[in-house]
């Protein structure tokens, strides 16, 4: 351990940040306000798993810190940079990461990511090694600060309001009244109520138990295309076996099979059994890279029928890419970052709807599968 003291020694806290983000293979950052960001750093290009999470308390964090950190970022990393929108009293200031031998690392302390931190105040921070255990303990609980956090968006950054720089958001020191005002999340999601729609979500949960009796052959499918043991054909002739309307587990209206038919099955397949055997906690991120992968490849059955699949798989997580959440987030007026990837989108997407029905834990619908045949009620044709 290294206790790194400013301006009583000389303190090497910027060596060790720039350390953190050349080397790390996962680095996690969460920070009580943002006011600068260091567009000079270089992230590991072998970094897979990243973030930094900010808060909102008191409106400290600059608008423009913001707007760097979302230059800085690639259209691949655009939904890595959140706020911690739904928690009130965000104070942590700490680093965990990981380096490609194994070995981990944390910086805990006073300091947040300013000038000031590294030049001119009074700080106090620990550098660390950490054992594995701890790292897998902190990493945990940077997901679960997570999902009650949004990406920062320019939608986000419009609704935001900073405090004038002399303190409070009038200016005057903040009070009771004011640290309420800033608690609360700038983001609300109401979710639609259409009528008709407690038969709908009755019948997705019927979908999704039908899905569950034939899903053992159908991952079985998918995994044999993964291998090459069949070809991309042979998938798309045994899928009707496994998903379809006669199975009473297709959740998407008609249409992809005619473009379908010639999709490369066989690198779908690769990406679904990445995702499928993927750490929880790093499954977000593979979502993102291996739709982004897809695209790259112009795979066409990327979008409506990749997301069913994760849909039935993992209900309480991603949506079914669709029209209607389209019209439905138009509604909220709540979009992904600009530049965004496709994948980064889609994830963002996912992200949103889970914090919808935290927000909402009276509303009927109580997955991501159940929300979907609402918002189709609602906003389909």
């Amino acid at each position: 351990m290294t206790i790194l003291l400013y301006p009583n020694n000389k303190s090497n806290l910027s060596e060790y940040y720039k350390r953190a983000f050349e080397q790390a293979v996962e680095l996690f950052i969460v920070t009580a306000y943002l006011t600068e960001w260091n567009e000079t750093l270089t992230l590991n290009q072998s970094c897979r798993g990243f973030r930094v999470i900010i808060g909102k308390d008191f409106g400290i964090t600059r608008k423009a810190a913001c707007e760097a950190i979302m230059r800085w970022l690639p259209s691949q990393r655009k939904g890595q940079f959140m706020v911690a929108d739904q928690i009130s009293g965000f104070h942590p200031k700490a680093v965990f990461w990981k380096e490609s031998n194994g070995a981990c690392f944390s910086i805990i302390g006073s300091s947040n990511l300013t000038h000031a931190a590294f030049n001119t105040n009074f700080e106090a921070n620990v550098f660390s090694t950490i054992s594995n255990d701890e790292y897998v303990i902190a990493k945990r609980w940077v997901k679960a600060i997570e999902k009650l956090a949004v990406v920062v968006s320019e939608d986000w950054l419009a609704q935001y309001k900073e405090a004038k720089p002399n303190g409070g958001i009038s200016g005057k020191a903040p009070n009771e009244k004011k640290e309420q005002e800033t608690a609360k999340p700038l983001i609300v999601f109401r979710l639609p109520k259409p009528k008709g729609m407690n038969q709908q979500i009755e019948e997705r949960r019927n979908s999704l138990v039908a899905y569950n009796k034939n899903r053992d052959g159908l991952i079985d499918l998918f995994r044999r295309c993964a291998n090459q043991e069949i070809t991309s054909s042979d998938f798309y002739e045994q899928l009707p076996n496994y998903w379809g309307y006669d199975r009473k587990d297709r959740l998407t209206g008609e249409g992809w099979q005619i473009r379908g038919k010639q999709s490369n099955f066989e690198m779908l397949s690769q990406s679904y059994m990445n995702i499928l055997e993927a750490a929880d906690e790093d499954r977000d991120d593979m979502v993102a890279d291996e739709i982004d992968n897809l695209e790259n490849n112009n795979v066409p059955t990327r979008g409506a029928f990749l997301s069913e699949m994760l849909c039935l798989e993992f209900p309480q997580e991603y949506p079914v890419l669709n029209k209607p959440i389209k019209e439905y987030l138009k509604k909220v007026n709540f979009k992904a970052p600009r530049g965004a990837s496709e994948g980064v989108r889609y994830v963002d997407l996912a992200k949103k709807l889970r914090l919808s029905l935290i927000q909402n834990p009276t509303h009927p619908a109580h997955n991501l599968a159940e929300l979907d045949a609402v918002i189709w009620l609602a906003f389909g044709n």
